[in-house]
């Protein structure tokens, strides 16, 4: 009786995940949600730095240069065309002549990947425009069962199967606006020795006006995985950059 008790509790324990998975999957599909804030069960987010306020123009100057480098780790990411389509969404035209164009947008993918300890929106955001990440504490919670061994243990992998993953794609943008007359400083700090710096400065009739700000991007789920956040974050990302043209 008792070695039939003890096959049937590890049987059980055994089973009880699958059960479990069975009756509450999580569905990260790529399709969004017409707010914009969900997919699936897919919480999205959009955060930034600072605001921008451009002002309207004219539908002949909705002309815009765009540029996408990645310098994070991440490889074959592809924003560019998101990018594109989301700007052509809003009614732009794409040129690859920066001598045509009104707007330039220039971006920088820094991150996409798992928030942690080290990489956390707060972190970012606060970091600025071509800032560093600032670390922050970051928890993301997990379940676990109390009460005897084997509860425990039993606890500890359904916990593990129901984590919360959160994602998240940090860029910094530079838009530019053709504005004839517009005077532009630059400075240069060099070290001299241990208690002096030295102050170069390039002052110049540039004619365009520049705007800098940070986004970041968030996607959060149970059992969330990289190949369902990514998009998501993507079209999130540059739907963002897109409405901040006039």
């Amino acid at each position: 009786m008792k070695r039939g008790l003890k096959f049937f509790i590890m049987a059980l324990f055994f089973l009880l995940p699958a059960l479990i998975l069975s009756g509450c999957a999580t569905n990260a599909g790529p399709t969004t949600s017409q707010s914009g804030l969900s997919s699936g069960n897919v919480a999205l987010s959009t955060k930034m730095s600072s605001s921008i306020f451009l002002q309207p123009v004219s539908p002949a100057q909705k002309v815009v240069y765009v540029s996408v480098r990645n310098t994070s780790t991440a490889t074959g990411i592809n924003f560019r065309e998101n990018l594109i389509s989301a700007l052509t969404g809003e009614g732009y035209t794409v040129t690859n002549n920066p001598s045509a164009a009104h707007f330039m947008i220039m971006s920088n993918v820094l991150y996409i990947g798992l928030e942690s300890h080290n990489y956390t929106v707060a972190g970012a955001l606060a970091g600025g425009f071509g800032g560093a990440f600032i670390g922050s504490r970051y928890n993301s919670g997990t379940s676990m069962v109390a009460g005897g061994a084997l509860g425990a243990l039993a606890g500890g992998v359904i916990g593990s199967l129901f984590t919360q993953k959160h994602y998240m794609m940090v860029v910094d943008i530079q838009v530019e606006e053709r504005h004839p007359g517009t005077y532009t400083t630059n400075s240069t700090y060099a070290s001299q020795g241990t208690a002096s710096t030295e102050t170069t400065y390039n002052a110049g009739t540039r004619n365009w006006a520049i705007y800098r700000d940070r986004i970041v991007s968030e996607a959060a789920a149970l059992n969330l995985n990289f190949a369902s956040a990514e998009p998501l974050l993507k079209q999130q990302m540059a739907h963002s950059i897109a409405n901040l043209m006039p």
